[in-house]
C-alpha cells in the first residue's frame, strides 16, 4: 500500500529507516485528519470542522473554562481562540456566562447541540480505536502501544505544556 508513497525497501541503514519513518508519520497524521473530517461530516452528520470538534471536546473536558484557559489548553493564541469561540457561539454550540466579580471574564459552556457534537466525536474516536485494534493480535498490540508510547513521550519532552 505504501510503495506508491515513496517507501523504500530497507537495507537496514539508518537513512532508509528515517526516510520511511518520515513518510509513515506524515501520511498517517494526514490520513487520520482526513478520515476524521470525512466521518464527522458524512457518517455522524456533525456540522463542525475537526478543529472545532476538538475545541468542543476541550471545553467539555475542562468544565467551564475561560477563553484564555481554552487557548492555553489547545496551545493556540488568545485571538485565535476568541475568533473560534465566537464562531462556535454563533453556530449555537456554546454559551458564555460572565463572571460576576470581573465582567471582562466569561466562562464557556456547551449547549445541548455542543454536547451532541462532543458525544458524536467521542463515539468516532472509540470506534476508530476499536477498528484499529482489530487489525492486531495481542502481541502486536503490546508492541504498537510501546512504540506509540515512545513517540508520544518524545513529543511531550519537546513541548512544555504551556508552550506552543
Amino acid at each position: 500500500m505504501y510503495k506508491n508513497r515513496g517507501l523504500i525497501h530497507t537495507s537496514g541503514s539508518v537513512r532508509d529507516f528515517e526516510k520511511n519513518l518520515n513518510i509513515l508519520l506524515s501520511d498517517t497524521f494526514n490520513s487520520i485528519l482526513k478520515y476524521e473530517a470525512l466521518c464527522l461530516k458524512s457518517i455522524y452528520s456533525v456540522p463542525v470542522t475537526v478543529s472545532e470538534a476538538h475545541m468542543i471536546e476541550s471545553i467539555n473536558r475542562a468544565g467551564e473554562p475561560t477563553v484564555s484557559e481554552l487557548a492555553r489548553l489547545l496551545g493556540i493564541t488568545l485571538p485565535t481562540a476568541t475568533v473560534a469561540v465566537k464562531k462556535l457561539e454563533r453556530k449555537g454550540f456554546l454559551t458564555r456566562a460572565s463572571d460576576g466579580a470581573d465582567a471582562r471574564k466569561s466562562f464557556l459552556s456547551l449547549t445541548e447541540s455542543g454536547l451532541r457534537v462532543d458525544k458524536a466525536h467521542s463515539l468516532f474516536h472509540k470506534q476508530l480505536v476499536r477498528r484499529i485494534s482489530a487489525q492486531f493480535d495481542e502481541g502486536e498490540k503490546e508492541i504498537l502501544l510501546a512504540a506509540i508510547r515512545k513517540i508520544s513521550e518524545f513529543f511531550q519532552s519537546k513541548v512544555k505544556p504551556d508552550e506552543f
